[in-house]
């Protein structure tokens, strides 16, 4: 490892979606587009804890086959159409309190977003955070090859997640999907 990190993945994986319904557990090589997420998150250096944040039970049972995952119960008034980042910050200014994950609240420096429906991710995630953490970076979040952010990846320094104010200083890194789709 290259730098001091220890950053938490949040997988936002509701199955409530307006356009696809259960997009989330849609299969792709043989796994669920959550169950990618999970093992992109699982590959990671710096990531020490993993969340999924649903209000599924099919979700909570995939979730079950992976010992060190997380599930967290996704409010109501965040699921439809909900802003992404609004679920992050509930996750660690809410959740992390209901489930006095108070811990990994403390020791979280930066925190992963890792969008279920972007299974064919380019770019190795600590990589990424070490590139976030050279460029000095408050945020950084995937763009496809037109510069249009494609919402795969956002990392984000944990104080500003905590504090609600999300960041400041933003890059952005090429994250170009081989799957063409219309979810």
């Amino acid at each position: 490892m290259k730098h001091d990190i220890f950053a938490v993945a949040i997988i936002p994986a509701k199955t409530d979606s307006t356009r696809l319904p259960k997009k989330n557990l849609q299969i792709v090589d043989g796994k669920t587009m959550l169950e990618h997420s999970i093992e992109y998150a699982k590959n990671s250096e710096y990531i020490k804890d993993i969340i999924v944040t649903t209000e599924s039970k099919e979700v909570e049972e995939i979730c079950k086959n992976y010992d060190d995952v997380k599930v967290y119960k996704r409010p109501k008034h965040l699921l439809k159409d909900a802003e992404v980042v609004d679920v992050y910050l509930d996750v660690v200014q809410e959740q992390f309190r209901i489930h006095q994950n108070f811990n990994v609240y403390h020791k979280m420096t930066h925190m992963v977003g890792i969008q279920p429906d972007h299974p064919d991710r380019t770019n190795n995630i600590d990589d990424m955070l070490d590139y976030f953490v050279d460029n000095t970076y408050d945020d950084l979040f995937t763009v496809d090859s037109k510069g249009t952010r494609n919402g795969s990846i956002r990392i984000t320094k944990a104080q500003y997640v905590r504090k609600g104010t999300m960041s400041k200083r933003v890059g952005s890194m090429l994250d170009e999907r081989n799957i063409q789709s219309n979810v």
